[in-house]
């Protein structure tokens, strides 16, 4: 009997998933355990294997659009075989029109296949053509001059009066879609003539669904401000201590150090010595953890990802350095495991490299505290001479804040911690006694 494969759900929190790629085609020979496709989760892309051996017989949904979890979004069976029945108790016809999330495209031949179409009277119309007709009110007999694009000539939702790309901006515009014009095949209201509609005197550019990775990036950053009461306290830091300390290491070392490694190391060592920021309000209990496991922001291919190192306080900075770089060049692909990016209890976000001399960071997560890193840059500052005179020199000095929450840190602490983490920065050989 055919075997439905469906949209699977790979993280606690993941309620849609992106197809990203896939390595078979329709017709193609699969085997279980080999590689399937490519989906997009909430940070990463993960590989998703074959469960039985067979014949590819239909792809629901085509690379690059989304689908709700468990979702049907293929077929395997034996070729020839008939497996709209399968389908249809999967719940095949309920969900899986495809849609791209930048532009409207017609189905292929594959997805049109897979859709089995019901009749209604003299209309051939897939489930969602139906539902949408009943929510939407629309009159069957407006539908008699289209030619459906679904399996047999059914008529499918994508057929009716507007694209789904249409209907999503207009939805969000809060615009009626009977009110638009379209200038698509048999007067269909397509993406542009939503965005005519509204858009007034301002030319648009792009128009790209607010969902995904995107989206669950906002939700997160959003949740955390709303519900976290942030407070700020900045430092500026002199590096000149700091970066002949790194020169002297990777001099001695066979693997480099960068300075995110360092910070790594400092911020366990601060974290160690104020244990109460390594810790999280869950569900009314402040929880301090032994562990101190640190994430780096990183931008990846597919939007911010924190990968963490974990237990960093009975780590040698080589270890920390290798499994940062490694991390850090997967989650840039976005090949990190679930794991890879999750219980962290401190996060560091070194926009240094990129020149941004101050910045503000949100709290990640459940985590209490978060350090943003900004830029090195030449300025004068005023020092004490050995004849006990102010002077001026030019020193590298660098800024740090760090965000906490204040439902659990309070002000003093938090500005013991930064304070100290200065200290550290500026007398590096202290990160290691």
């Amino acid at each position: 009997m055919a075997e439905v494969i469906i949209m699977p759900k790979l993280g606690f929190n993941m309620d849609e998933g992106q197809l990203v790629k896939w390595h078979k085609s329709v017709g193609d020979k699969v085997t279980k355990g080999e590689v399937l496709f490519e989906i997009n989760t909430d940070k990463t892309t993960m590989p998703v294997e074959a469960t039985s051996d067979g014949t590819l017989l239909a792809v629901l949904l085509e690379e690059g659009a989304f689908a709700d979890v468990f979702t049907p979004i293929a077929v395997i069976g034996e070729p020839g075989e008939d497996y709209g029945a399968a389908l249809a108790a999967a719940g095949g016809g309920n969900a899986v029109t495809p849609q791209k999330p930048r532009e409207e495209s017609a189905a292929t031949p594959a997805v049109a296949a897979a859709v089995p179409a019901l009749p209604i009277g003299d209309l051939k119309l897939t489930p969602k053509a139906k539902k949408l007709l009943k929510d939407e009110g629309i009159d069957p007999a407006s539908l008699s001059g289209i030619k459906g694009s679904g399996y047999q000539g059914g008529i499918t939702a994508k057929d009716i009066k507007a694209s789904p790309l249409a209907r999503k901006i207009a939805a969000a515009a809060g615009v009626d879609i009977a009110t638009v014009g379209g200038h698509g095949v048999g007067g269909k209201v397509m993406k542009a003539d939503v965005l005519a509609h509204t858009a007034g005197g301002k030319k648009v550019l792009s128009v790209t669904p607010y969902k995904g990775i995107r989206k669950i990036i906002g939700d997160k950053m959003s949740q955390s401000k709303l519900t976290s009461p942030h407070v700020y306290f900045t430092e500026i830091v002199d590096t000149t201590n700091l970066s002949v300390f790194r020169k002297e290491l990777n001099e001695a070392l066979e693997s480099k150090v960068a300075v995110s490694d360092l910070l790594i190391m400092t911020a366990a060592r601060a974290l160690k010595k104020y244990p109460e920021i390594n810790a999280s309000l869950i569900d009314g209990n402040i929880i301090v953890y032994e562990s101190i496991n640190v994430g780096t922001a990183v931008a990846g291919s597919s939007g911010l990802i924190v990968p963490v190192v974990k237990d960093v306080q009975s780590k040698r900075l080589t270890d920390v350095a290798a499994e940062s770089k490694d991390l850090i060049a997967r989650a840039k692909e976005g090949r990190l495991n679930p794991q890879e990016y999750s219980d962290g209890t401190f996060t560091i976000s070194n926009l240094g490299m990129i020149g941004i001399e101050n910045f503000t960071a949100i709290i990640n997560g459940d985590e209490s505290a978060i350090l943003s890193v900004s830029s090195v840059r030449k300025k004068a500052v005023v020092m004490t001479n050995e004849d006990g005179e102010d002077c001026l020199v030019i020193r590298p000095m660098m800024n740090i804040q760090l965000t906490v929450d204040h439902r659990l840190i309070d002000g003093m602490l938090a500005a013991s911690f930064v304070g100290y983490i200065k200290h550290l920065l500026e007398n590096p050989m202290l990160i290691f006694v």
